[in-house]
Protein backbone atom coordinates (compact mmCIF):
# COMPACT_ATOMS: atom_id res chain seq x y z
CA UNK A 1 0.00 0.00 0.00
CA UNK A 2 2.49 2.54 0.92
CA UNK A 3 6.09 3.20 -0.69
CA UNK A 4 9.28 3.56 1.34
CA UNK A 5 12.75 4.04 0.05
CA UNK A 6 16.32 4.56 2.01
CA UNK A 7 19.61 5.60 0.53
CA UNK A 8 23.29 5.68 1.64
CA UNK A 9 25.97 6.62 -1.03
CA UNK A 10 27.91 9.26 -1.62
CA UNK A 11 25.29 11.84 -3.15
CA UNK A 12 23.01 14.49 -0.70
CA UNK A 13 19.83 11.89 -0.23
CA UNK A 14 16.74 14.59 -0.74
CA UNK A 15 17.10 14.61 -4.73
CA UNK A 16 17.64 11.11 -4.51
CA UNK A 17 14.72 10.12 -1.68
CA UNK A 18 11.86 12.85 -3.80
CA UNK A 19 12.90 11.55 -6.78
CA UNK A 20 12.58 7.49 -5.64
CA UNK A 21 9.13 8.77 -4.11
CA UNK A 22 7.72 10.16 -7.21
CA UNK A 23 8.24 6.10 -8.88
CA UNK A 24 6.21 5.03 -5.56
CA UNK A 25 3.49 7.51 -5.08
CA UNK A 26 1.74 5.10 -6.74
CA UNK A 27 1.27 3.11 -4.24
CA UNK A 28 -0.55 6.10 -1.78
CA UNK A 29 -0.41 9.71 -2.12
CA UNK A 30 -1.92 10.50 1.69
CA UNK A 31 1.46 12.14 2.88
CA UNK A 32 4.69 11.74 2.05
CA UNK A 33 8.60 12.68 4.37
CA UNK A 34 11.65 11.90 4.89
CA UNK A 35 14.45 11.48 7.50
CA UNK A 36 17.83 12.28 6.83
CA UNK A 37 21.25 11.71 9.28
CA UNK A 38 22.42 15.18 9.73
CA UNK A 39 25.63 14.11 11.35
CA UNK A 40 24.55 14.20 14.74
CA UNK A 41 21.21 13.83 14.86
CA UNK A 42 18.20 12.99 12.63
CA UNK A 43 16.12 15.58 10.95
CA UNK A 44 12.64 14.16 10.20
CA UNK A 45 10.00 16.27 7.36
CA UNK A 46 7.10 15.32 6.65
CA UNK A 47 3.42 16.37 5.31
CA UNK A 48 -0.58 15.66 4.68
CA UNK A 49 -1.21 15.40 0.70
CA UNK A 50 0.63 14.87 -2.12
CA UNK A 51 4.53 14.99 -2.96
CA UNK A 52 4.37 18.70 -3.65
CA UNK A 53 3.60 19.60 -0.21
CA UNK A 54 6.63 17.90 1.46
CA UNK A 55 9.01 19.61 -1.50
CA UNK A 56 7.79 22.99 -0.24
CA UNK A 57 8.45 22.08 3.50
CA UNK A 58 11.89 20.88 2.08
CA UNK A 59 13.05 23.38 0.23
CA UNK A 60 12.21 25.89 3.37
CA UNK A 61 14.32 23.71 5.65
CA UNK A 62 16.71 22.32 3.32
CA UNK A 63 17.92 19.30 5.58
CA UNK A 64 21.11 17.53 4.17
CA UNK A 65 22.69 14.22 4.76
CA UNK A 66 23.96 11.21 2.50
CA UNK A 67 21.78 8.51 4.30
CA UNK A 68 18.10 8.91 4.50
CA UNK A 69 14.62 7.19 4.49
CA UNK A 70 11.65 8.27 2.81
CA UNK A 71 7.71 7.06 2.42
CA UNK A 72 4.46 8.00 0.80
CA UNK A 73 1.91 6.70 2.15
CA UNK A 74 -2.16 5.21 2.22
CA UNK A 75 -3.62 5.43 4.77
CA UNK A 76 -4.79 2.74 7.37
CA UNK A 77 -4.13 3.49 10.56
CA UNK A 78 -4.69 7.18 11.17
CA UNK A 79 -6.00 9.85 9.08
CA UNK A 80 -3.90 11.91 6.74
CA UNK A 81 -2.08 14.50 8.46
CA UNK A 82 1.43 15.95 9.10
CA UNK A 83 1.25 14.02 12.80
CA UNK A 84 0.70 10.78 10.95
CA UNK A 85 3.06 10.89 8.37
CA UNK A 86 5.69 9.07 8.01
CA UNK A 87 9.01 8.61 9.19
CA UNK A 88 8.40 8.23 12.90
CA UNK A 89 10.83 9.21 15.96
CA UNK A 90 12.00 6.96 18.87
CA UNK A 91 11.56 9.04 21.81
CA UNK A 92 14.69 10.82 22.08
CA UNK A 93 15.22 10.95 18.28
CA UNK A 94 17.97 8.21 18.46
CA UNK A 95 15.83 5.85 15.39
CA UNK A 96 13.84 6.82 12.43
CA UNK A 97 11.81 3.88 10.77
CA UNK A 98 9.13 3.85 8.04
CA UNK A 99 7.09 1.47 7.28
CA UNK A 100 4.68 -0.48 4.71
CA UNK A 101 2.09 -3.11 6.31
CA UNK A 102 0.05 -3.36 9.12
CA UNK A 103 1.31 -4.79 12.79
CA UNK A 104 -1.41 -6.51 13.63
CA UNK A 105 -0.47 -6.37 17.54
CA UNK A 106 -0.04 -2.87 17.94
CA UNK A 107 -2.44 -2.24 20.54
CA UNK A 108 -0.80 -4.73 23.04
CA UNK A 109 2.85 -3.21 22.05
CA UNK A 110 1.54 0.43 22.40
CA UNK A 111 0.12 -0.68 25.65
CA UNK A 112 3.45 -2.32 27.08
CA UNK A 113 5.38 0.64 25.60
CA UNK A 114 3.11 3.23 27.52
CA UNK A 115 4.01 1.01 30.74
CA UNK A 116 7.54 1.87 30.14
CA UNK A 117 6.69 5.30 29.72
CA UNK A 118 6.69 6.04 26.03
CA UNK A 119 4.77 8.76 25.29
CA UNK A 120 2.84 7.86 21.69
CA UNK A 121 1.98 10.18 20.17
CA UNK A 122 0.02 9.64 16.77
CA UNK A 123 -3.02 7.56 15.76
CA UNK A 124 -0.65 5.06 13.77
CA UNK A 125 -0.11 1.09 14.01
CA UNK A 126 4.16 2.04 12.61
CA UNK A 127 4.39 4.69 15.56
CA UNK A 128 5.33 1.85 18.00
CA UNK A 129 8.02 0.41 15.60
CA UNK A 130 10.79 3.31 16.18
CA UNK A 131 9.80 2.90 19.71
CA UNK A 132 10.16 -1.13 20.00
CA UNK A 133 13.21 -0.86 18.58
CA UNK A 134 14.64 2.01 20.56
CA UNK A 135 13.57 0.27 23.45
CA UNK A 136 15.82 -3.11 22.86
CA UNK A 137 18.97 -0.95 21.75
CA UNK A 138 21.93 -2.03 24.08
CA UNK A 139 24.75 -1.04 22.14
CA UNK A 140 23.93 -2.89 18.88
CA UNK A 141 21.46 -1.70 16.29
CA UNK A 142 21.33 -4.98 14.37
CA UNK A 143 20.46 -6.79 17.53
CA UNK A 144 17.61 -3.88 18.11
CA UNK A 145 15.98 -4.43 14.73
CA UNK A 146 16.27 -8.60 15.72
CA UNK A 147 14.45 -8.42 18.71
CA UNK A 148 11.72 -5.75 17.44
CA UNK A 149 11.23 -7.75 13.79
CA UNK A 150 10.32 -11.10 16.28
CA UNK A 151 8.10 -9.33 18.59
CA UNK A 152 6.08 -7.67 15.52
CA UNK A 153 3.32 -9.30 14.23
CA UNK A 154 1.31 -9.14 10.88
CA UNK A 155 2.62 -7.69 7.58
CA UNK A 156 5.55 -5.18 7.47
CA UNK A 157 8.82 -3.82 5.00
CA UNK A 158 10.98 -1.56 7.19
CA UNK A 159 13.23 1.14 6.51
CA UNK A 160 15.46 2.11 9.60
CA UNK A 161 18.31 4.72 10.76
CA UNK A 162 19.55 5.21 13.97
CA UNK A 163 22.47 8.37 15.21
CA UNK A 164 24.16 5.41 16.19
CA UNK A 165 25.30 4.47 12.50
CA UNK A 166 26.10 7.74 10.32
CA UNK A 167 26.03 5.42 7.39
CA UNK A 168 23.89 2.25 7.73
CA UNK A 169 20.51 2.07 7.09
CA UNK A 170 18.62 -1.48 7.00
CA UNK A 171 15.68 -2.92 5.49
CA UNK A 172 12.83 -5.63 7.08
CA UNK A 173 10.80 -7.79 5.15
CA UNK A 174 7.55 -9.74 6.44
CA UNK A 175 5.21 -10.39 3.84
CA UNK A 176 5.28 -7.20 2.29
CA UNK A 177 7.79 -6.09 -0.87
CA UNK A 178 10.96 -4.73 -0.19
CA UNK A 179 14.38 -4.70 -2.54
CA UNK A 180 17.66 -4.11 -2.21
CA UNK A 181 19.89 -2.22 -4.49
CA UNK A 182 23.42 -1.80 -5.36
CA UNK A 183 24.86 1.09 -7.27
CA UNK A 184 28.55 2.30 -7.41
CA UNK A 185 29.61 3.28 -3.79
CA UNK A 186 25.84 3.75 -3.40
CA UNK A 187 23.10 1.52 -1.83
CA UNK A 188 19.52 1.25 -1.50
CA UNK A 189 15.91 -0.57 -0.11
CA UNK A 190 12.87 0.60 -2.06
CA UNK A 191 9.11 -1.02 -2.11
CA UNK A 192 10.19 -2.20 -5.83
CA UNK A 193 12.58 -1.29 -8.48
CA UNK A 194 10.70 1.49 -10.12
CA UNK A 195 12.17 4.06 -7.31
CA UNK A 196 16.19 2.98 -7.63
CA UNK A 197 16.21 1.44 -10.90
CA UNK A 198 18.27 5.03 -12.12
CA UNK A 199 21.38 4.48 -10.34
CA UNK A 200 20.95 0.58 -8.91
CA UNK A 201 21.99 -1.71 -11.72
CA UNK A 202 21.81 -4.94 -9.33
CA UNK A 203 18.97 -6.04 -7.31
CA UNK A 204 17.93 -8.73 -4.61
CA UNK A 205 14.31 -9.10 -3.34
CA UNK A 206 14.21 -9.96 -0.55
CA UNK A 207 12.16 -12.51 1.22
CA UNK A 208 10.02 -13.19 4.58
CA UNK A 209 11.96 -13.02 7.67
CA UNK A 210 14.77 -10.93 6.10
CA UNK A 211 17.23 -7.87 7.45
CA UNK A 212 19.44 -6.71 4.79
CA UNK A 213 21.97 -3.66 6.38
CA UNK A 214 22.85 -1.61 3.76
CA UNK A 215 25.94 0.82 4.01
CA UNK A 216 28.49 2.47 1.38
CA UNK A 217 30.67 -0.65 1.88
CA UNK A 218 28.47 -3.11 0.58
CA UNK A 219 25.03 -5.13 1.86
CA UNK A 220 24.39 -8.01 4.32
CA UNK A 221 22.13 -9.80 5.43
CA UNK A 222 20.44 -11.65 8.09
CA UNK A 223 17.43 -13.65 9.67
CA UNK A 224 15.26 -12.01 12.67
CA UNK A 225 17.91 -13.67 14.84
CA UNK A 226 20.82 -11.83 12.99
CA UNK A 227 22.35 -15.00 11.46
CA UNK A 228 24.01 -14.41 7.97
CA UNK A 229 22.35 -15.66 5.04
CA UNK A 230 23.58 -15.45 1.72
CA UNK A 231 22.29 -13.83 -1.15
CA UNK A 232 22.70 -12.75 -4.99
CA UNK A 233 22.38 -9.81 -6.58
CA UNK A 234 20.44 -10.42 -10.11
CA UNK A 235 21.18 -7.27 -12.54
CA UNK A 236 18.15 -5.43 -13.24
CA UNK A 237 15.84 -6.02 -16.71
CA UNK A 238 15.11 -3.25 -18.93
CA UNK A 239 12.15 -1.95 -19.48
CA UNK A 240 10.76 -1.55 -22.60
CA UNK A 241 8.05 1.40 -22.55
CA UNK A 242 7.10 3.90 -24.60
CA UNK A 243 7.65 7.74 -23.69
CA UNK A 244 5.15 10.02 -21.77
CA UNK A 245 4.29 12.81 -23.50
CA UNK A 246 5.09 16.06 -21.51
CA UNK A 247 1.61 16.74 -19.35
CA UNK A 248 0.26 13.76 -20.41
CA UNK A 249 -1.27 11.47 -17.72
CA UNK A 250 -0.26 7.69 -16.85
CA UNK A 251 -2.91 6.50 -17.55
CA UNK A 252 -3.43 7.41 -21.09
CA UNK A 253 -0.09 6.72 -21.93
CA UNK A 254 -0.34 3.70 -20.42
CA UNK A 255 -3.55 2.57 -22.71
CA UNK A 256 -2.12 3.76 -26.22
CA UNK A 257 0.79 0.60 -24.58
CA UNK A 258 -1.18 -1.76 -24.72
CA UNK A 259 -0.65 -2.80 -28.24
CA UNK A 260 3.55 -2.71 -27.77
CA UNK A 261 2.19 -5.12 -24.23
CA UNK A 262 0.26 -7.61 -26.36
CA UNK A 263 3.05 -8.00 -28.97
CA UNK A 264 5.74 -8.47 -26.23
CA UNK A 265 3.25 -10.42 -24.46
CA UNK A 266 3.03 -12.59 -27.27
CA UNK A 267 6.36 -12.98 -28.48
CA UNK A 268 7.55 -14.24 -25.03
CA UNK A 269 4.61 -16.68 -23.92
CA UNK A 270 6.42 -19.56 -22.47
CA UNK A 271 4.74 -22.17 -24.55
CA UNK A 272 7.50 -25.31 -23.63
CA UNK A 273 7.01 -24.36 -19.93
CA UNK A 274 3.02 -24.09 -20.24
CA UNK A 275 2.97 -27.57 -22.22
CA UNK A 276 5.14 -29.17 -18.83
CA UNK A 277 3.19 -27.71 -16.57
CA UNK A 278 -0.18 -28.23 -18.39
CA UNK A 279 0.07 -32.13 -19.28
CA UNK A 280 -0.30 -32.97 -16.21
CA UNK A 281 -3.85 -34.60 -14.90
CA UNK A 282 -5.65 -31.98 -11.99
CA UNK A 283 -8.57 -32.50 -10.66
CA UNK A 284 -9.58 -29.00 -10.50
CA UNK A 285 -8.43 -25.67 -12.46
CA UNK A 286 -8.72 -22.91 -9.62
CA UNK A 287 -8.69 -19.40 -10.15
CA UNK A 288 -7.49 -16.69 -7.51
CA UNK A 289 -7.31 -13.52 -8.14
CA UNK A 290 -8.88 -9.26 -6.98
CA UNK A 291 -9.90 -6.61 -8.55
CA UNK A 292 -8.98 -6.22 -12.11
CA UNK A 293 -6.78 -9.33 -12.04
CA UNK A 294 -9.99 -11.25 -10.86
CA UNK A 295 -11.92 -9.85 -14.08
CA UNK A 296 -9.09 -11.24 -16.43
CA UNK A 297 -9.59 -14.58 -14.78
CA UNK A 298 -13.53 -14.75 -15.31
CA UNK A 299 -12.68 -14.41 -18.87
CA UNK A 300 -9.92 -17.06 -18.96
CA UNK A 301 -12.90 -18.98 -17.39
CA UNK A 302 -15.61 -18.58 -20.18
CA UNK A 303 -12.98 -19.10 -23.02
CA UNK A 304 -11.91 -22.56 -21.09
CA UNK A 305 -15.32 -23.41 -21.11
CA UNK A 306 -15.97 -23.09 -24.71
CA UNK A 307 -12.83 -23.84 -26.29
CA UNK A 308 -11.22 -26.87 -23.87
CA UNK A 309 -14.91 -28.02 -22.59
CA UNK A 310 -13.37 -27.53 -19.23
CA UNK A 311 -14.88 -25.99 -16.01
CA UNK A 312 -12.97 -23.51 -13.66
CA UNK A 313 -13.31 -22.53 -10.85
CA UNK A 314 -12.98 -19.04 -10.11
CA UNK A 315 -12.78 -17.14 -6.51
CA UNK A 316 -11.98 -13.65 -5.47
CA UNK A 317 -8.63 -14.75 -3.12
CA UNK A 318 -10.03 -12.52 -0.17
CA UNK A 319 -13.28 -15.17 -0.36
CA UNK A 320 -11.76 -18.06 -0.72
CA UNK A 321 -9.16 -17.19 2.29
CA UNK A 322 -12.72 -17.91 4.31
CA UNK A 323 -13.82 -20.53 3.21
CA UNK A 324 -13.29 -23.97 4.79
CA UNK A 325 -13.31 -27.38 3.66
CA UNK A 326 -13.98 -28.72 -0.20
CA UNK A 327 -10.14 -28.63 -1.34
CA UNK A 328 -8.47 -31.08 -4.26
CA UNK A 329 -5.04 -31.71 -3.66
CA UNK A 330 -4.65 -32.43 -6.88
CA UNK A 331 -5.42 -28.68 -8.20
CA UNK A 332 -3.81 -26.41 -10.76
CA UNK A 333 -4.28 -23.01 -9.43
CA UNK A 334 -3.42 -20.17 -12.03
CA UNK A 335 -3.21 -17.03 -9.42
CA UNK A 336 -3.32 -13.28 -11.13
CA UNK A 337 -1.59 -10.00 -10.10
CA UNK A 338 -0.02 -7.18 -11.93
CA UNK A 339 2.54 -6.67 -8.95
CA UNK A 340 2.90 -9.57 -7.52
CA UNK A 341 2.56 -8.60 -4.28
CA UNK A 342 -1.19 -8.12 -3.56
CA UNK A 343 -1.37 -9.38 -0.07
CA UNK A 344 -4.96 -11.71 -0.31
CA UNK A 345 -3.96 -13.28 -3.51
CA UNK A 346 -0.62 -14.11 -2.00
CA UNK A 347 -2.48 -15.81 1.39
CA UNK A 348 -4.71 -17.64 -1.39
CA UNK A 349 -2.00 -19.05 -3.50
CA UNK A 350 0.40 -20.13 0.03
CA UNK A 351 -3.24 -22.16 1.35
CA UNK A 352 -3.17 -23.87 -2.14
CA UNK A 353 -0.19 -24.78 -1.62
CA UNK A 354 -0.39 -26.54 1.46
CA UNK A 355 -3.33 -28.49 0.10
CA UNK A 356 -0.52 -29.93 -2.35
CA UNK A 357 -1.72 -27.60 -5.88
CA UNK A 358 0.81 -26.49 -8.35
CA UNK A 359 0.74 -22.62 -8.75
CA UNK A 360 0.66 -21.10 -12.22
CA UNK A 361 0.64 -17.47 -11.94
CA UNK A 362 0.04 -14.61 -14.43
CA UNK A 363 2.25 -11.71 -13.35
CA UNK A 364 4.23 -8.57 -14.45
CA UNK A 365 7.14 -8.01 -11.87
CA UNK A 366 9.34 -10.58 -12.28
CA UNK A 367 10.68 -10.32 -8.59
CA UNK A 368 7.83 -10.53 -6.99
CA UNK A 369 6.46 -12.66 -4.15
CA UNK A 370 4.08 -14.57 -6.26
CA UNK A 371 6.67 -15.36 -8.91
CA UNK A 372 9.02 -16.75 -6.45
CA UNK A 373 5.68 -19.08 -4.85
CA UNK A 374 4.77 -20.60 -8.63
CA UNK A 375 6.01 -23.43 -10.00
CA UNK A 376 5.40 -21.60 -13.35
CA UNK A 377 4.94 -17.83 -14.15
CA UNK A 378 3.90 -16.34 -16.93
CA UNK A 379 5.55 -12.71 -17.01
CA UNK A 380 3.41 -10.54 -19.31
CA UNK A 381 6.00 -7.77 -20.26
CA UNK A 382 4.01 -4.85 -20.13
CA UNK A 383 6.41 -2.66 -18.63
CA UNK A 384 5.72 -0.18 -15.74
CA UNK A 385 2.40 0.86 -14.62
CA UNK A 386 2.27 4.17 -12.45
CA UNK A 387 -1.22 4.62 -12.80
CA UNK A 388 -3.45 3.04 -10.15
CA UNK A 389 -6.45 2.29 -12.66
CA UNK A 390 -5.09 -1.34 -14.18
CA UNK A 391 -5.13 -0.46 -18.38
CA UNK A 392 -2.31 -2.08 -20.37
CA UNK A 393 -1.91 -4.96 -17.60
CA UNK A 394 -5.20 -5.54 -17.31
CA UNK A 395 -5.14 -6.33 -21.01
CA UNK A 396 -1.91 -7.67 -21.16
CA UNK A 397 -3.43 -10.59 -18.30
CA UNK A 398 -6.11 -11.63 -20.42
CA UNK A 399 -4.33 -12.03 -23.48
CA UNK A 400 -2.11 -14.37 -21.31
CA UNK A 401 -4.89 -16.22 -20.17
CA UNK A 402 -6.21 -16.94 -23.71
CA UNK A 403 -2.72 -17.62 -24.90
CA UNK A 404 -2.96 -20.49 -22.07
CA UNK A 405 -6.64 -21.88 -22.82
CA UNK A 406 -5.36 -22.40 -26.11
CA UNK A 407 -2.57 -24.10 -24.96
CA UNK A 408 -4.24 -26.16 -23.18
CA UNK A 409 -6.85 -27.11 -25.53
CA UNK A 410 -4.62 -28.30 -28.00
CA UNK A 411 -2.76 -30.17 -25.05
CA UNK A 412 -5.81 -32.18 -24.01
CA UNK A 413 -6.60 -32.34 -27.64
CA UNK A 414 -10.15 -30.43 -27.44
CA UNK A 415 -9.42 -28.72 -30.37
CA UNK A 416 -8.71 -29.57 -34.25
CA UNK A 417 -5.87 -28.16 -35.63
CA UNK A 418 -7.30 -26.37 -38.27
CA UNK A 419 -9.59 -24.80 -35.18
CA UNK A 420 -6.21 -23.80 -33.55
CA UNK A 421 -4.51 -22.25 -36.54
CA UNK A 422 -7.16 -20.06 -37.03
CA UNK A 423 -7.44 -19.22 -33.17
CA UNK A 424 -3.79 -18.35 -32.94
CA UNK A 425 -4.06 -15.92 -36.24
CA UNK A 426 -7.07 -14.28 -34.79
CA UNK A 427 -4.51 -13.90 -31.02
CA UNK A 428 -1.51 -12.87 -33.46
CA UNK A 429 -3.55 -10.02 -34.85
CA UNK A 430 -5.01 -8.72 -31.34
CA UNK A 431 -1.85 -5.69 -31.09
CA UNK A 432 -2.63 -4.52 -34.50
CA UNK A 433 -6.00 -4.27 -33.74
CA UNK A 434 -5.77 -2.47 -30.75
CA UNK A 435 -4.28 -0.37 -32.69
CA UNK A 436 -7.15 0.92 -34.39
CA UNK A 437 -9.12 1.30 -31.58
CA UNK A 438 -6.94 3.44 -29.89
CA UNK A 439 -7.40 5.66 -33.03
CA UNK A 440 -10.75 6.18 -32.21
CA UNK A 441 -10.44 7.97 -29.04
CA UNK A 442 -11.55 11.12 -30.25
CA UNK A 443 -15.45 9.91 -30.67
CA UNK A 444 -14.68 8.40 -27.01
CA UNK A 445 -14.08 11.49 -25.48
CA UNK A 446 -17.69 13.00 -27.06
CA UNK A 447 -19.38 10.37 -25.56
CA UNK A 448 -17.57 10.37 -22.45
CA UNK A 449 -18.85 14.26 -22.13
CA UNK A 450 -22.15 13.44 -22.67
CA UNK A 451 -22.01 10.56 -19.80
CA UNK A 452 -20.11 12.56 -17.11
CA UNK A 453 -23.06 13.73 -15.16
CA UNK A 454 -25.09 10.60 -15.27
CA UNK A 455 -27.18 9.55 -12.30
CA UNK A 456 -25.72 5.75 -12.20
CA UNK A 457 -24.12 4.14 -15.34
CA UNK A 458 -24.90 0.14 -15.76
CA UNK A 459 -22.82 -2.09 -17.41
CA UNK A 460 -24.47 -4.96 -19.11
CA UNK A 461 -23.22 -7.99 -21.46
CA UNK A 462 -23.53 -11.56 -22.18
CA UNK A 463 -20.89 -13.90 -21.68
CA UNK A 464 -17.54 -13.11 -22.41
CA UNK A 465 -19.42 -9.65 -22.46
CA UNK A 466 -20.35 -9.44 -19.07
CA UNK A 467 -16.80 -10.29 -17.81
CA UNK A 468 -15.82 -7.57 -19.96
CA UNK A 469 -18.59 -4.83 -18.26
CA UNK A 470 -17.33 -6.16 -14.77
CA UNK A 471 -14.05 -4.51 -15.32
CA UNK A 472 -15.80 -0.97 -17.33
CA UNK A 473 -18.12 -0.91 -14.39
CA UNK A 474 -14.81 -0.99 -11.71
CA UNK A 475 -12.83 1.18 -13.91
CA UNK A 476 -15.56 3.97 -14.36
CA UNK A 477 -16.50 3.93 -10.23
CA UNK A 478 -12.48 3.94 -9.66
CA UNK A 479 -11.52 7.20 -11.07
CA UNK A 480 -14.63 9.07 -12.15
CA UNK A 481 -16.58 8.65 -8.82
CA UNK A 482 -19.38 7.76 -10.72
CA UNK A 483 -21.79 4.77 -9.21
CA UNK A 484 -21.47 2.10 -11.90
CA UNK A 485 -22.45 -1.44 -11.47
CA UNK A 486 -22.18 -4.94 -14.13
CA UNK A 487 -24.95 -7.21 -14.70
CA UNK A 488 -25.50 -9.90 -17.14
CA UNK A 489 -27.59 -8.50 -19.68
CA UNK A 490 -30.40 -11.02 -18.98
CA UNK A 491 -30.47 -10.07 -14.99
CA UNK A 492 -32.04 -6.74 -16.35
CA UNK A 493 -35.56 -7.55 -15.98
CA UNK A 494 -34.70 -8.80 -12.58
CA UNK A 495 -34.71 -5.70 -10.59
CA UNK A 496 -32.66 -3.29 -12.13
CA UNK A 497 -34.98 -2.26 -14.81
CA UNK A 498 -36.53 -0.31 -11.80
CA UNK A 499 -33.35 1.91 -12.15
CA UNK A 500 -33.67 2.58 -15.87
CA UNK A 501 -34.46 6.68 -16.23
CA UNK A 502 -33.97 10.10 -17.47
CA UNK A 503 -30.02 10.46 -16.21
CA UNK A 504 -29.08 7.05 -16.03
CA UNK A 505 -27.24 5.45 -18.55
CA UNK A 506 -26.88 1.65 -19.48
CA UNK A 507 -23.54 0.61 -21.25
CA UNK A 508 -24.22 -2.72 -23.59
CA UNK A 509 -21.21 -4.62 -24.82
CA UNK A 510 -22.44 -6.40 -27.56
CA UNK A 511 -19.77 -8.31 -29.71
CA UNK A 512 -21.18 -12.00 -29.99
CA UNK A 513 -23.10 -11.96 -33.43
CA UNK A 514 -24.96 -15.11 -32.22
CA UNK A 515 -26.05 -12.88 -29.67
CA UNK A 516 -26.80 -9.66 -31.74
CA UNK A 517 -31.02 -9.98 -31.27
CA UNK A 518 -30.96 -10.16 -27.43
CA UNK A 519 -28.39 -7.36 -27.08
CA UNK A 520 -30.74 -5.69 -29.36
CA UNK A 521 -33.42 -5.91 -27.03
CA UNK A 522 -31.92 -5.11 -24.32
CA UNK A 523 -31.22 -1.79 -25.53
CA UNK A 524 -34.60 -1.48 -26.09
CA UNK A 525 -35.52 -2.02 -22.65
CA UNK A 526 -33.35 0.90 -21.65
CA UNK A 527 -34.21 3.42 -24.30
CA UNK A 528 -37.84 2.95 -23.69
CA UNK A 529 -37.67 3.74 -20.13
CA UNK A 530 -35.79 7.16 -20.93
CA UNK A 531 -32.26 6.25 -20.23
CA UNK A 532 -29.81 6.49 -22.48
CA UNK A 533 -28.13 3.73 -24.06
CA UNK A 534 -24.52 3.21 -24.77
CA UNK A 535 -23.42 0.34 -27.29
CA UNK A 536 -19.90 -1.30 -27.36
CA UNK A 537 -20.24 -3.22 -30.52
CA UNK A 538 -18.09 -5.28 -33.32
CA UNK A 539 -17.85 -3.33 -37.04
CA UNK A 540 -20.30 -6.36 -37.84
CA UNK A 541 -23.68 -5.72 -36.11
CA UNK A 542 -23.70 -2.33 -34.78
CA UNK A 543 -25.79 -1.25 -37.39
CA UNK A 544 -28.74 -3.36 -35.85
CA UNK A 545 -27.62 -0.95 -32.70
CA UNK A 546 -30.61 1.48 -31.98
CA UNK A 547 -28.85 3.22 -29.47
CA UNK A 548 -27.87 6.81 -28.23
CA UNK A 549 -24.38 6.35 -28.89
CA UNK A 550 -22.58 2.90 -30.85
CA UNK A 551 -18.80 2.82 -30.21
CA UNK A 552 -17.54 -0.13 -32.27
CA UNK A 553 -14.26 -2.19 -32.51
CA UNK A 554 -13.07 -4.35 -35.34
CA UNK A 555 -13.98 -7.68 -35.49
CA UNK A 556 -12.68 -11.14 -33.78
CA UNK A 557 -13.66 -13.98 -32.23
CA UNK A 558 -15.99 -13.44 -29.51
CA UNK A 559 -13.76 -15.16 -27.14
CA UNK A 560 -11.36 -12.44 -27.67
CA UNK A 561 -13.05 -9.85 -27.49
CA UNK A 562 -12.49 -8.51 -24.06
CA UNK A 563 -8.89 -7.74 -25.16
CA UNK A 564 -10.13 -4.81 -27.53
CA UNK A 565 -13.20 -3.64 -25.56
CA UNK A 566 -11.39 -3.40 -22.42
CA UNK A 567 -9.60 -0.40 -24.45
CA UNK A 568 -12.81 1.15 -25.14
CA UNK A 569 -14.21 0.74 -21.52
CA UNK A 570 -11.02 2.34 -19.95
CA UNK A 571 -10.75 5.46 -22.89
CA UNK A 572 -14.38 5.89 -21.50
CA UNK A 573 -13.81 5.83 -18.12
CA UNK A 574 -10.46 8.11 -18.64
CA UNK A 575 -12.83 10.33 -20.60
CA UNK A 576 -15.13 11.01 -18.41
CA UNK A 577 -13.23 11.61 -15.47
CA UNK A 578 -11.16 14.46 -16.65
CA UNK A 579 -14.78 15.50 -17.88
CA UNK A 580 -15.61 15.63 -14.05
CA UNK A 581 -12.12 17.27 -13.50
CA UNK A 582 -10.83 13.77 -11.08
CA UNK A 583 -7.67 12.63 -10.53
CA UNK A 584 -7.56 10.05 -13.24
CA UNK A 585 -3.73 8.75 -11.77
CA UNK A 586 -4.14 8.95 -8.65
CA UNK A 587 -7.96 8.67 -7.48
CA UNK A 588 -9.07 9.07 -3.41
CA UNK A 589 -8.75 6.37 -1.64
CA UNK A 590 -6.76 3.88 -3.75
CA UNK A 591 -3.82 2.81 -4.12
CA UNK A 592 -1.53 0.37 -7.08
CA UNK A 593 -0.65 -2.45 -5.00
CA UNK A 594 -2.89 -3.47 -1.94
CA UNK A 595 -0.07 -5.54 0.12
CA UNK A 596 -2.45 -5.57 3.57
CA UNK A 597 -5.48 -7.97 3.79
Amino acid sequence: MCGIIGYVGHRQAVPVLLKGLKALEYRGYDSSGVALHTGASLSIVKRAGRLANLEKAIEQSNPTGCLGIGHTRWATHGVATDLNAHPFLSTYGKFAVVHNGIIANYLSLAASLRERGVNLTTDTDSEVVAHLIDHYYTGDVLSAVCRAARELKGSFALGVISVYEPNVLYGVRKDSPLVVGAGVNENAICSDISGISDFCGRLYAMQNGEIARVSTQGISLYDFYGKSRSFDLSPQEKEENSEREENEDYMHCEIRQTPLALLSGYESFPEKEAETVLSKPYDEILLVGCGSAYHAGLVFKGAMRELADTQVREEIASEYLTQKGGEKRNALVVAVSQSGETADTLLAVEKAKRQGATVLSVCNVRASSLVRLSDLAIITRCGRERAVAATKSYVAQVHSLLLLCLKYAEIKGKISKNKLNELKGEIAALPEKAERVIEEESYLSKVALAAKDAEAVFFLGRGQDCYAAKEGSLKLKEISYLFSEAYPSGELKHGTLALMEKGVYGVVIATDPALAEKNAATVAEITCRGASAIVVASEGIQPDMRADYVITVPDTHPLFSPVLTAIVLQEFAYYVAKARGCDVDRPRNLAKSVTVE
